[in-house]
């Protein structure tokens, strides 16, 4: 009696054991990545974005032994290279770095080559504080004198790097959250927008930290405020949105890493996973904080619920003030 009870307690146990085996991970039984993965930027190289997958999947590339090498497909304001990915197998190889435009492109257009659900989100990896800066020609010094000097003549214009960037939706949300009336003018690029914000032919604007500080520091610019949580280490003299009473104006320019939709979900946690270790690194929060930049990290159902806000808050944007792109 004694013999048989103990086999069946033995075998009971075997059992157990398999099944536990059995319910590995995909991934640790497939070994992925296997060959190296291909990244798509869909915007130019040297920019913000690609700066930050390149250095961030540099570190991805040494950690899970493969290349994970950047595929820069600028075009449509990130549509071209979204649909490719879209479109990719949903097998790990093909991934997409979005930053805003991405859920904000639903609202600006009519029709895409690709729906909502056709990616899947797998980590925000990064957040850029933005700066409100205003032309010298308006002579303030802080964001009351500003808003005094422009709520009366109804005539302010702010800049931005084009139609439905997230420069030009967050000009939108600081009119309507301070109550006052702003044209916007649109330019191709950041850099002549800055041109014409230092020569005053513009009066306001958002951008990077990174990309404005220069100028704000050798005193062509005025910077009012900081749209971060908290102050930024590289303009810790300029207060925060919070701070001046806009709470609602809290944003940041970000990343975040998508798949196609059906990728397995062991890949997304496994990526999620390794990003999130690769930005514990010191040297690489000093790289990114060097341009102004947080690293994040986030699961792929925390990024799921950034991403959902993110549409809320850009779709009522558009939508009150009337964006189109087509």
């Amino acid at each position: 009696m004694f013999l048989r009870t103990f086999l069946r307690r033995c075998g009971a146990l075997a059992v157990t054991a398999a099944a536990a085996i059995g319910v590995q991970p995909a991934v640790a039984q497939t070994g992925y990545p296997e060959r190296p993965v291909r990244v798509v930027v869909p915007y130019p190289a040297g920019g913000n974005t690609d700066v930050i997958a390149r250095a961030v999947m540099k570190e991805v590339s040494a950690r899970m032994g493969q290349p994970f090498v950047i595929d820069n497909k600028p075009g449509g304001n990130s549509i071209l290279g979204t649909d490719m990915v879209a479109k990719s197998a949903p097998d790990g190889y093909t991934l997409l770095v979005v930053i805003g435009a991405y859920a904000n492109n639903q609202w600006l257009y009519k029709s895409l080559p690709y729906g909502p659900n056709d990616l899947t989100p797998i980590t925000q990896i990064s957040r850029t504080s933005l700066v409100l800066v205003s032309t010298p020609q308006l002579a303030v010094n802080s964001m009351a004198e500003f808003l005094a000097a422009v709520r009366p003549s109804g005539q302010a214009t702010y800049a931005s790097s084009g139609v439905g960037s997230a420069a030009h939706l967050l000009g939108e949300r600081f009119a309507q959250a301070a109550g006052f009336k702003a044209t916007h003018i649109p330019y191709k690029g950041t850099a002549d927008a800055i041109s014409d914000l230092v020569g005053g032919r513009v009066g306001f604007m958002f951008d990077a930290v990174s990309a404005i500080g220069p100028q704000i520091r050798a005193g062509k610019l005025d910077a009012l405020a900081v749209t971060g949580s908290t102050r930024s280490a590289q303009l810790p003299g300029v207060p925060t949105v919070v701070e001046l009473g806009f709470p609602q104006l809290v944003s940041y320019a970000w990343a975040g890493l998508l798949a196609p939709a059906r990728t397995p979900e062991p890949i997304r946690q496994r990526l999620a996973a390794e990003i999130a270790a690769v930005l514990q690194s010191p040297e690489l929060k000093e790289r990114l904080a060097a341009i102004s930049t947080d690293a994040v990290g986030s699961t792929p159902a925390e990024f799921t619920r950034f991403l959902a806000e993110e549409n809320r808050i850009g779709a009522e944007v558009i939508r009150s003030a009337g964006i189109r792109l087509d």
